[in-house]
C-alpha cells in the first residue's frame, strides 16, 4: 500500500481537498509528508497502513480530527488559485500588449521616486522628520514588494504564532505585579 491509496478513502469521509493531495500528480511525494502530519493527528504510526486502518475503523472521528489539514489545504489552495490568476491576469496584458501592463511599474517607479523624494527633502531640511511621513512612504515600498515578490507566506504564520501565544500567555493582573514587587523589595 502506498500515500496515493488513500485519496478515495479521505474523499469518501468528507475530506476531498486532503485526498486530492494524496491522490494528484505529486500524490506519492506529497503523500509521504503530509502522511506523517495525518497520522500524527490520527495518532497512529506514520504508514499508509495505519492511517488506512484508523479510518476504516472509525471514519467519523477521523474526519473530525482531519479537518483542520482538511481547512488548511482548501485555505492553500485558495491562495494558490488566487496567485495564479493574478499572475495569469499580468501575463495576459503583456500578451495583449495593453498600456495596463505597465501599470504596475509605473505605480513602482513614482512609489520609489516618492520614497527617493522623502528622504532627500528630511536629509537637506526641506521637511520636517515626520513618523507618519515616513511610515506612510515605507509602507507604500513595502506594499510594491509585496506585488513584486509576494507576501511571505511564514511571515504570516510568524505573526499567527505570535497572536496565539499572547493570546494564549497568562497576563498577570495588577495585585501580582504589585505582589512580586514586594517580595523582591522584601529579598534586599
Amino acid at each position: 500500500m502506498d500515500w496515493t491509496s488513500l485519496a478515495g478513502q479521505l474523499a469518501q469521509i468528507g475530506l476531498p481537498a486532503l485526498g486530492t493531495l494524496f491522490g494528484g500528480p505529486l500524490g506519492g511525494t506529497v503523500g509521504a509528508m503530509v502522511g506523517k502530519g495525518v497520522a500524527a493527528a490520527l495518532g497512529v504510526a506514520p504508514t499508509p497502513e495505519a492511517v488506512s486502518a484508523a479510518v476504516q475503523a472509525d471514519p467519523n472521528g477521523a474526519a473530525v480530527k482531519l479537518a483542520e489539514i482538511e481547512a488548511e489545504t482548501k485555505r492553500q489552495d485558495a491562495y494558490l488559485a488566487d496567485l495564479a490568476n493574478a499572475r495569469a491576469m499580468e501575463v495576459q496584458f503583456v500578451q495583449a500588449h495593453s498600456p495596463i501592463a505597465w501599470g504596475p511599474v509605473v505605480v513602482s517607479v513614482m512609489n520609489y521616486a516618492l520614497l527617493g523624494a522623502i528622504v532627500l527633502a528630511v536629509g537637506m531640511g526641506w521637511l520636517r522628520e515626520d513618523g507618519i511621513i515616513v511610515g506612510f512612504a515605507l509602507g507604500a515600498a513595502s506594499s510594491v514588494y509585496q506585488y513584486w515578490l509576494g507576501s511571505s507566506e511564514s511571515s504570516k504564520r510568524n505573526a499567527d504564532a505570535v497572536r496565539q501565544f499572547a493570546l494564549n500567555s497568562n497576563t498577570p493582573t495588577a495585585g501580582q505585579v504589585a505582589q512580586t514587587a514586594i517580595q523582591a523589595i522584601r529579598r534586599r
